[in-house]
C-alpha cells in the first residue's frame, strides 16, 4: 500500500470542480528532475506558462498530491479525446493529471519503484471513478501534434497491468497484443510513443520506411531550459517561419505543416524529405534531422560524409549517431557516423576516403577488395564499428553469433535502434529488440532469463504457439513485427546467447574531430574544473561546439563526450571565483548535465571515473579538482 502526501500548491493555478467531472487519467513526464520539477509544478509554472497537476511521482516512487481530485488542474493544454462517446476539446475539464519525474528524452529510465507507484495510483483512480481503459491516456495521445510525454514509458504493458482482473479489462487477441508491444518498443527506442491513429505511422508503414528513428522536438530557449521544466514541444519552426511536425524513420523523414494551435490539419498531406527539391527548406529539414542524431554538427553540406549521404541516401538511411572518432590501433583513427541502414568511416585526415560498413564486412569475408584495407584490417575495422554501434544504441557488446544479432544481420534489418527488452504477453515471457527495418522477438524460458545467457537445452527457441494460435503448432523461430501473420521458422539454433553482454559503463564519444582550433596551451595541465549546466544535453552540446568552453561533457545517462582536445584552451574558468586567465591555460573543463548534488548515479559514477582517469594521465593532485568554487575530493 502506497501513501499519498498532500502538499498542495503555493499558487492556486487551478479551478474548482466536482468529483463527477472525472472521466480520464492523463500521464505526463516533467522533462526535469526532482526537486526542481516539483518546485516548478507546485508554484504553478511561470508567468505566461501557468500549470498545475493533481499528482507527482518521483523516481523513488514517492507520491505527492498538489491539487484535489475534484478540482480542475491545468495539465493537458490544447487537447482532444473521445470521452464516453463524445469528443472533448480541452481535456483538463474531465481528467486527473499525473506527472512522472523524467527528462522525457526516451533514454531516461522510469525505475521500478516509480513505475509500480504509477500503476498503483492509476489503478486506484480507475476503480474509484470507474474509468474505462480507453480513457487512461498519455499526454502524447491527447495532444499528438504538440507533446511527446511520457517518452520511453512502457505504455502497453502499463495499461494491461492497470486493468488486470478489473471489470471491463481490455480484451485483445494474443497476436494483436504482440503487435502492440513490438510497436511500443520501437517508438520507445525513438524517444517517443505511438499515439492512436497517428498518420505518420500509417504513412511510414504504407511506404515501407521501417521503424521510427527519432521524433524531432524544438529546443527550448536557454532561459527556459535553465528555469522551467516542461514536456517537449514537437513543433519545429524553420528559418522561413514555416512550422512543421517531423518524424524520422529508417529510410526517410516525414513532415507536415501545423495549424495555429500546433496540431495537424487534415487538409495538409504528410510529405517525404526525399521529395523536397534542393532549397533552403530542404537544407533546414536536413539539418534538423541530422541534429536529432548529432546536435553538435548537424548537417554540413561541405563535409565528404554528408556529400556521400546525399548521393546514397537510399542505401544509408537516416543518421542515428554523432560524427565521432574511433581508435583502431595506435596512430590509426577513423571518423565514423552510423546511419539506420549502414555506417560510414574515413581515416582521420583522409576525408575523401570513405568506407561503408557493408563493404568492409564483405572485404573481411574475402568477397571484395577495398583499397588501403587488408582483409585482416577490414575484419578489425568491421568489428570496431559494429561494437561501437551496439554500444551507442543498445548498451551491449556486439556478438556476431548471438541469435537476435545474427538474425538481424542475415535478414538485413539494419542497425539496432534500442536495447533488448523483456515482457510477458498472454502469460508467455518474451524478448523484444527493435532494428531499423523491423522488431524481432522470441520466447524466453522465464521472465527474468539473462539475455546474454544461452537458452537451456531443449528449450523451444522462439516458439510462440500459444500467442499465435493452435494452427501454428510446430512453428519455431524468431517472430517479426512485419510477419506476425506469416511466421517463418529458423534453422535449429546453436546454444548461443540472444544478444551480447551488457557494458558496465556508458559509451565514450569522441566528437573532437573538428574542434582543432583556438588558443594552444602555454602551460602544463594541473587543474580540473567541473561545471554544472542546466541541460538538456542536446541544447548544451549545440552551444558547446561554438562556444569552445568545455573539454568534456557528461549527460544524465553517464555518456561522456570529448568535445575538445586537451592541448587547446577552454574558457570556462571565468565567473567561478578563481583566477580566470591562469586557469584557462592550466585547466581541463568538464561540464555535467545538472547539479552533481542531485545527479543520478550514472552521471556521478561517470564523472568520478573520468576525473580519476585524467588525474592519472596528467598527474593532477586531488586538491586541484574544483566544482565551481568548491574543491572536489574523490
Amino acid at each position: 500500500m502506497y501513501q499519498i502526501e498532500w502538499l498542495g500548491m503555493t499558487r492556486n493555478n487551478f479551478k474548482p470542480g466536482t468529483p463527477d467531472r472525472i472521466r480520464m487519467v492523463v500521464l505526463h513526464a516533467t522533462a526535469g528532475t526532482y526537486p526542481g520539477d516539483l518546485k516548478w509544478l507546485r508554484q504553478g509554472g511561470a508567468p505566461g506558462r501557468e500549470v498545475s497537476v493533481h499528482y507527482y511521482i518521483n523516481k523513488r516512487g514517492h507520491i505527492v498530491q498538489l491539487v484535489a481530485d475534484h478540482d480542475i488542474a491545468w495539465h493537458a493544454g490544447v487537447s482532444r479525446w473521445e470521452v464516453d462517446g463524445r469528443t472533448v476539446y480541452g481535456c483538463n475539464e474531465v481528467s486527473i493529471g499525473i506527472e512522472l519525474e523524467n527528462r522525457n528524452d526516451g533514454r531516461d529510465p522510469y525505475p521500478p519503484e516509480q513505475y509500480a507507484a504509477a500503476r498503483w495510483l492509476t489503478r486506484e483512480l480507475v476503480q474509484k471513478y470507474q474509468i474505462p481503459p480507453n480513457q487512461v491516456v498519455r499526454h502524447l495521445d491527447i495532444a499528438p501534434g504538440r507533446k511527446t510525454d511520457p517518452a520511453g514509458f512502457p505504455w502497453q504493458r502499463f495499461v494491461s497491468e492497470v486493468f488486470a482482473d478489473l471489470p471491463g479489462a481490455p480484451t485483445m487477441p494474443p497476436t494483436e497484443q504482440m503487435r502492440q508491444r513490438m510497436l511500443d518498443v520501437a517508438y520507445r527506442a525513438a524517444g517517443s510513443g505511438l499515439p492512436a491513429s497517428w498518420p505518420f505511422a500509417t504513412t511510414a508503414r504504407t511506404l515501407h520506411l521501417g521503424m521510427p528513428v527519432a521524433s524531432l522536438i524544438a529546443r527550448p530557449p536557454a532561459s527556459r531550459a535553465a528555469s522551467s521544466p516542461n514536456d517537449r514541444e514537437r513543433v519545429l519552426s524553420l528559418p522561413d517561419g514555416t512550422r512543421y511536425l517531423v518524424e524520422v524513420y529508417a529510410r526517410d523523414a516525414l513532415f507536415a505543416t501545423v495549424g495555429p494551435d500546433d496540431t495537424l490539419r487534415p487538409e495538409d498531406p504528410i510529405q517525404r524529405l526525399r521529395d523536397v527539391p534542393a532549397s533552403p527548406q530542404r537544407l533546414a529539414l536536413l539539418d534538423a534531422v541530422f541534429r536529432a542524431a548529432d546536435p553538435i554538427n548537424g548537417f554540413q553540406p561541405g563535409w565528404a560524409f554528408h556529400q556521400y549521404f546525399l548521393d546514397h541516401e537510399d542505401e544509408l538511411g537516416m543518421p542515428i549517431s554523432h560524427n565521432h572518432r574511433l581508435a583502431l590501433a595506435p596512430g590509426w583513427h577513423v571518423a565514423c557516423q552510423h546511419f539506420a541502414l549502414d555506417s560510414l568511416c574515413s581515416p582521420v585526415g583522409q576525408w575523401q576516403v570513405i568506407y561503408r560498413l557493408s563493404d568492409i564486412r564483405r572485404a573481411a569475408a574475402g568477397q571484395m577488395i577495398l583499397s588501403g584495407l587488408s582483409r585482416e584490417r577490414a575484419r578489425q575495422l568491421a568489428n570496431l564499428l559494429l561494437d561501437d554501434l551496439f554500444a551507442l544504441r543498445t548498451g551491449r557488446r556486439y556478438q556476431a553469433e548471438a541469435a537476435l544479432v545474427q538474425y538481424a544481420l542475415d535478414e538485413d534489418l539494419g542497425a539496432p535502434l534500442g536495447p533488448p527488452e523483456t515482457d510477458v504477453v498472454d502469460g508467455i515471457p518474451i524478448a523484444l529488440m527493435p532494428f531499423a527495418l523491423d522488431v524481432v522477438a522470441c520466447r524466453l524460458p522465464t521472465p527474468d532469463w539473462p539475455l546474454d545467457r544461452p537458452l537451456p537445452p531443449g528449450n523451444p527457441f522462439g516458439r510462440l504457439t500459444a500467442l499465435l494460435g493452435s494452427h501454428r503448432q510446430g512453428v519455431a523461430g524468431i517472430i517479426r513485427l512485419s510477419r506476425l501473420h506469416n511466421v517463418r521458422s529458423l534453422p535449429v539454433m546453436k546454444a548461443t546467447p540472444l544478444v551480447g553482454s551488457s557494458r558496465p559503463d556508458r559509451p565514450f564519444i569522441d566528437v573532437s574531430l573538428f574542434a582543432g582550433d583556438g588558443e594552444v596551451r602555454r602551460r602544463a595541465i594541473d587543474t580540473i574544473i567541473v561545471v554544472p549546466t542546466p541541460g538538456p544535453a542536446s541544447l548544451a552540446l549545440t552551444q558547446a561546439h561554438t562556444a569552445a568552453h568545455w573539454h568534456y561533457y557528461i549527460d544524465h545517462t553517464g555518456t561522456v563526450f570529448r568535445l575538445r582536445h586537451e592541448r587547446y584552451v577552454a574558457r570556462a574558468a571565468r565567473g567561478i571565483g578563481l583566477p580566470a586567465e591562469q586557469l584557462d591555460q592550466r585547466a581541463l573543463v568538464i561540464a555535467v548535465e545538472g547539479e552533481l548534488d542531485h545527479a543520478p548515479p550514472t552521471l556521478r559514477k561517470a564523472t568520478k571515473a573520468l576525473i580519476q582517469l585524467l588525474c592519472r594521465h596528467f598527474q593532477i593532485s586531488s586538491n586541484r579538482i574544483h566544482v565551481g568554487e568548491m574543491t572536489m575530493h574523490l
